[in-house]
């Protein structure tokens, strides 16, 4: 499951969803992405940036203030990733 988006006006919505996943054991499951970047065609320059830094200057703490351990906090930012980019892979 992905949640996409994650950034200061949603963040409630994301910690509501990763609860929801963590209650139903499903954590090793999920995928968390920022809403950041800058480009929107038609306004000038491609728009205002927003820097890919909300989850980790920011997030991770609520997620620990909320009470997600480190083990949980890392399964979901660095298991799961490295999970699902080796999916297909041959290791030798």
């Amino acid at each position: 499951m992905a949640f996409d988006g994650c950034r200061e006006k949603s963040w409630t919505r994301h910690l509501d969803h990763l609860r929801a996943m963590k209650e139903r054991g499903l954590l090793g499951r999920v995928h968390l992405s920022h809403d950041a970047g800058w480009y929107r065609p038609g306004e000038p320059g491609g728009g205002r940036f927003r820097p890919y830094s909300f989850i980790f200057e920011v997030f991770l703490d609520r997620l620990k203030a909320s009470g997600f351990s480190d083990e949980e906090i890392d399964r979901v930012m660095v298991k799961n990733p490295a999970k699902a980019l080796t999916v297909g892979v041959k290791r030798v």
